[in-house]
Parts: structure tokens; C-alpha cells; sequence
């Protein structure tokens, strides 16, 4: 970088449409202050450490000529009052032309009174440039006093990287490296417009200490977010955010974007960010800090966040067969005439909330009243309760008894694959995911007469109409929560525009395929969006085309030889009675099976194993072997398996008899 220029232009990039641009655009931007930052304080510390070579080699001359003078004076010939400054080479070759009498006529130990000035003046003789001084005689010689100049020898001008940098008021090479001065800055660099995508030129102005910008290498304060302008700030770069602050005294011209910046730590913890105060345009107020409003976060109140449309149909649909009992907060989205199906959240007192709770409320989807009951209904969707994310049962089963304490009787939606829940306060509704909103009203009303004892009004007449009744109060809560769905402008093609192919990519067969390559892929003219290859065949097959992708994952692994000559090999022969056996078998444990027909080799496999006693094999919950199991077997046995590892007839009956079972086809 060279002194006093500009630093290099960036690339130009797609000019930001929405705030997440704006904060990649930003984060690009931080990015190249970063390295301006890391670049600089490079150069910073390779000049400081030019500077300092340079000063310790000034000191080992004048720590010499201390050395050589003060012995020369030591071992003088004659007496004091007669050696002269002549006497001693090195200091009379610093003897300054203008100086009164000549340096044989000026004795040596010549010093004049207690603070009275030296008319003698001394050159350097280094060549630095530096200014002459003045010294007694005495001083030079029997002290061996240096140059001045030389003591100081680094200042803020032996650092470009920083000098051209200086905005101080005293001239840059009378400012000490290590001073500890507050002096005045000015970083150039550039600055990008999010609405463009273009960069322009910008002058970052601060006030730091020379001693750290010099030892330590700090960079622009500006470009490290401690000082905040019209480049960084959060008015700048959202002000869509910078609206929705919540306190007059607080300036979003001189609020950062995130949370880089110390100075907005807390004083009471320094371990956290202040949260400021935020009101949304619906009149919610929440605190948060900065860093969680850049970053995607929203009002936490107009967020359907634990939300699901699902839900709200069903909670409209008990509404028209139990009173609802509305949030405690009115949702000021919705209009005159919409319920409010939202969720409720009910502080629990200290003495009945579990230590594994952390947050002083609970969260319930849906309160109704009925027969002087307080119903409290949770959606278990199979997204957050099947447990492949986490497991909640344990923290079900504790916020059910809280409910209970509360006075709430509980009813859990619980839909598709979700693990069983055992829960004694509270009444299980299992359906189908994919059960309607009338069918899982219905359900969870017919529960509840079931416990109670008490009829539902109107539920008769409502299953026998078989349709959602409030499907339209529904629809209008999730608009005023959710928004209208719209197409992002611009991302439809022009009609007619032709769709562009993927580049096809030759992969290759199975390891146990007996097909080779015999030409690249292309395109079928038949089947569109296959892609063909043809093959040769171990059987001697000359060239048959057949789809790639069958051929590599093993679907296809020959022309049809492998097919065929699996035709003509013998089947194994079941007698009756065993398969009837293994049938009665199977009945027993739950297994099913058809009346009439052939039965599964799996079957009579695990049938027979069972009978001999077996130990050690892996089954599942009806006692059938787990088939990988016997997969791996096979392929430590050396056979071979069918297409996507299926096993053959012969593999589970040579498996059962290989573990002690007794069979002879």
C-alpha cells in the first residue's frame, strides 16, 4: 500500500434487495476493512522492527565510543589540567567549527558552574541529519555523553504506515513511537453502497493512542466498530430496524450494526450484550440486542414461531364446540371478528416449576372451557415430537403436571410417528398426520365426553355434516399472521425460454455388475430426463443400451443373462407342514401372513431358528431375524446377493442350518 494512497478498489457486487443482502453486503464490507486492518499492521510492525534494528545499532556505536573514551581518559599521559580536548581523537572529530578557541586550547575537564550553559557545541557523527548540540567538555569526555538526538532516535515518522495516518497538531517526527498522546487519525479506505453494489471512497475519522496503534498494531477504530458514523451505523445499513427503537434518547446514527463493539457491553455483567427496547409497528415491545435484530430477529410476539397452520384449524374448529378462552395479550394484527387462535402463555409459580425449566411461563397451544374445566390442548406435531431432533417426553410429562396443578386438563394431538406417551393427567388423542382438522375435532370432542361424562353440544350434528365449519375463520388468522404468499419479482422465466441441460457425467457400474462401459452417456429420445450408456456384457452380449443410474446402483447388473439363469435354477421345496407350522408360528406372534400361498423364506428361517433354541441372532420385536444380519453373514461367507442387497431363498435357509437349525429342502 503505498504512503498516502488510496488501498485498492474492490469488485463490485449485485446490488441488495432485502436486509439479508444487506447484511451479506455488509459482512463482505467488514470482511475487506479486516484485511485492510491485518495488511496494515503487517507493514506497522515489520517498520517498527526496521526502526528498532536501526536504533539498537546507534546505541552499540555510542556504548563503544563511551568505552573507548573514558578509557583514553583513564589512561592519559599527563595530568588533568593539561590534556586537552585534542587529546582524545574521537570526541575533538565532533568539535563544532563555531565553537570559541580551537580543541587543542580548550582543556578536557573544563566544566563551567551548576547549570551555567556550555558555549561548546558537538556534531553527530553518525550523518543522521541531526541538529548540533551543546555539552561541557568534561561531560563528553569523562562521562562519554552521546547525541541526543540519537537517544530518540524512533518517532512516528519512522512508521509511514501510521504516519500518513497522522492528523496530530505536532509534527509527525517529533512524536515518540511509544508516546502515550491521544492524537487525531484518519483511515482512507472504501465503503460499499448496498443499493448499487458499488464502492466509493470514505475518510474514517477517530482519536487512539499513539503507543497502541504503534506497539500494538490497533487498527482504524471505525473500521473495527468502536466508533460508529454514517458508514457503519445502524441507521445506514437498516433502517427499518433503526425505526422500531423504542427509546428517544438512543441515536441509531451512532448505534453499531452488531455486537462487535465493547463500549456496548453492559456494566453490571460483562459476559452480556445491552438489550435495548424495540416496539414493532402493531405496538409490541420486547428488548433485544442488536446483534438478534441484524440477524434475523423479529418481534417475538407477531412470529408464528410454534405456530403451525394445522394447529390453528384445528383450535378454530374446537372453537365452535367449546368456548375458547382468547390470550391474555390481544394480537393487534387481526381484525374485527377474527378470534384469536394464537397460543397462550401461563406464568408458573416458583414453587411448582422444575428445576429443568428455564423460563418462568409455559407455553400452551390452545385453552378452552368446558363443563367448569379448563382444557389446555397441545399440537404434538411428528416435526418436534417424533424425537430424531430431541426427546420430550420427560419435559412433556413434567409440564403436564404443572397444568395439572394449575387446574388445567390436559389433551395431546398426537399425530403420525411420535413416541407413545405415558401421561396420567392427561387424555392421548393418536391420529394420523394426515387426519383433517373436522376428524381431529371430532376426536379430541368424543375424548373428552369420554373422561367427563358429559355431552358436547352440537357434536352430533357435527360429525354428521363431515365438513370443517370455521375453515374460514382459520384461513383469515393465518393471512393476518403468516401474510399473503406473493412470487418473488423477477425470478419467472420468459415463456419460450429454453431450459437449459445439465451436463451429463459418465459414473460406473456396481462392483458386482457384469456390464462394461461401451460409450459415454447421452440423452434418451424416448424417456425424457433419462440419460442412457451402453454396455457389454461378460455373456457375451455385443452392445445393449441401458439406463446409467440403474447400472451404477445395481438395479441393472447384466443384460438379462442373470435373470434368465435365475429361471432355471431349481427352487427350494417347503413341505406343507412346515410352512403350515411356520404359519401357526407366525399368527401366534403377530406376524402377517396370508391364509393361503407361499410363505416368506424369512419366515421359516426364523421359524426354525426358533425351534432349535438358537442364541445370539439379532430378531425384532415378533422374533423374525433382522435381515442385516444376515446380509453381513452372506458377505463374510463369500454370497452373493440379489439387486440393492436382496437375499435369495438359499442364503436364509443356508443361515438357519448354519446356526443349528434342521432342514433339508
Amino acid at each position: 500500500m503505498a504512503g498516502g494512497s488510496w488501498p485498492w478498489e474492490p469488485p463490485s457486487f449485485s446490488p441488495a434487495t432485502g436486509r439479508k443482502d444487506r447484511l451479506r453486503v455488509l459482512q463482505e464490507m467488514r470482511g475487506f476493512w479486516n484485511n485492510l486492518g491485518i495488511e496494515r499492521r503487517e507493514q506497522v510492525h515489520q517498520q517498527v522492527a526496521t526502526a528498532r534494528e536501526r536504533q539498537r545499532k546507534v546505541s552499540t556505536f555510542w556504548d563503544e565510543h563511551k568505552a573507548i573514551v573514558t578509557d583514553r581518559w583513564r589512561s592519559r599521559p599527563r595530568g588533568r589540567g593539561v590534556v586537552t580536548v585534542a587529546d582524545i581523537p574521537e570526541v575533538a572529530a565532533q568539535w563544532h567549527p563555531a565553537n570559541p578557541g580551537s580543541a587543542d586550547q580548550v582543556l578536557a575537564s573544563h566544566q563551567g558552574k551548576t547549570g551555567e550553559p556550555s558555549p561548546y557545541r558537538w556534531l553527530c557523527p553518525l550523518g543522521q541529519g541531526h541538529p548540533s548540540w551543546s555539552a561541557w567538555p568534561k561531560d563528553r569526555v569523562q562521562k562519554g555523553t552521546r547525541c541526543p538526538s540519537c537517544q530518540h532516535l524512533i518517532s512516528l515518522a519512522d512508521v509511514p504506515a501510521l504516519s500518513e495516518q497522522y492528523r496530530g497538531t505536532v509534527p509527525v517526527n517529533e512524536v515518540p513511537f511509544a508516546s502515550h498522546e491521544v492524537v487525531e487519525w484518519e483511515c482512507r479506505t472504501w465503503v460499499a453502497d448496498p443499493h448499487t453494489g458499488r464502492w466509493h471512497k470514505a475518510r474514517h475519522r477517530f482519536t487512539a493512542v499513539v503507543k497502541e496503534r504503534v506497539l500494538q498494531g490497533d487498527a482504524c477504530r471505525v473500521c473495527a466498530g468502536f466508533v460508529i458514523d454514517d458508514t457503519n451505523s445502524l441507521q445506514t445499513w437498516f433502517p427499518e430496524i433503526a425505526a422500531e427503537l423504542d427509546d428517544d434518547e438512543l441515536d441509531p446514527r451512532a448505534l453499531p450494526t452488531s455486537r462487535h463493539n465493547a463500549k456496548r457491553r453492559e456494566q453490571a455483567d460483562g459476559h452480556r450484550y445491552a438489550e435495548l427496547p424495540w416496539r414493532c409497528r402493531h405496538g409490541h415491545r420486547w428488548p433485544a440486542t442488536i446483534a438478534n435484530r441484524v440477524s434475523s430477529g423479529g418481534c417475538p410476539h407477531c412470529s408464528p414461531s410454534g405456530l403451525s397452520k394445522e394447529q390453528i384449524r384445528l383450535t378454530a374448529e374446537l372453537a365452535g364446540l367449546l368456548r375458547l378462552v382468547p390470550p391474555d395479550r390481544p394480537d393487534p394484527r387481526l381484525p374485527v371478528g377474527v378470534p384469536d387462535f394464537g397460543s397462550h402463555r401461563i406464568a408458573v409459580p416458583t414453587h411448582l416449576r422444575p428445576a429443568e425449566f428455564r423460563n418462568a411461563k409455559i407455553e400452551v397451544d390452545a385453552i378452552f372451557a368446558f363443563d367448569c374445566h379448563l382444557i389446555g390442548l397441545e399440537y404434538d406435531g411428528a416435526f418436534h415430537h417424533s424425537g430424531q431432533r430431541r426427546d420430550r417426553l420427560a419435559f412433556t410429562r413434567q409440564k403436564d403436571f404443572v397444568l395439572q396443578q394449575l387446574g388445567y386438563l390436559v389433551v395431546h394431538v398426537r399425530l403420525g410417528k411420535v413416541p407413545q406417551l405415558d401421561s396420567p393427567q392427561a387424555i392421548i388423542v393418536a391420529l394420523d398426520e394426515r387426519a383433517s382438522a373436522h376428524g381431529a375435532a371430532s376426536a379430541v370432542a368424543r375424548a373428552l365426553e369420554a373422561r367427563l361424562g358429559r355431552a358436547v353440544p352440537r357434536l352430533h350434528q357435527y360429525i354428521r355434516d363431515g365438513r370443517a365449519t370455521s375453515a374460514d375463520l382459520a384461513e383469515q388468522f393465518i393471512t393476518c399472521v403468516w401474510g399473503v404468499k406473493r412470487p418473488r419479482a423477477g425470478t419467472r422465466k420468459p415463456e419460450g425460454t429454453p431450459r437449459k441441460q445439465r451436463q451429463l457425467r459418465a459414473t460406473p457400474p456396481t462392483d458386482d455388475s457384469l456390464l462394461t462401459p461401451a460409450s459415454l452417456p447421452y440423452r434418451s429420445p424416448d424417456s425424457q430426463g433419462s440419460t442412457l450408456r451402453d454396455y457389454r456384457c461378460r455373456c457375451g452380449t455385443t452392445v445393449i443400451g441401458l439406463v446409467q443410474a440403474d447400472v451404477t446402483r445395481g438395479n441393472t447388473r447384466s443384460c438379462g443373462c442373470l435373470a434368465r439363469k435365475s429361471k432355471t435354477v431349481r427352487r427350494s421345496s417347503i413341505p406343507r407342514s412346515l410352512a403350515q407350522e411356520a404359519r401357526r408360528w407366525a399368527v401366534e406372534r403377530g406376524i402377517r401372513v396370508s391364509v393361503n400361498g407361499p410363505v416368506s423364506a424369512r419366515l421359516i428361517a426364523s421359524y426354525l431358528l426358533a425351534v432349535a433354541d438358537a442364541q445370539n441372532i439379532p430378531r425384532d420385536e415378533h422374533g423374525l431375524v433382522a435381515e442385516e444380519w444376515v446380509q453381513e453373514w452372506a458377505r463374510r461367507e463369500g454370497s452373493r446377493l440379489l439387486a440393492r442387497g436382496r437375499l435369495p431363498e438359499q442364503t436364509w435357509y443356508a443361515f438357519a442350518t448354519a446356526h443349528g437349525a434342521s432342514f433339508t429342502p
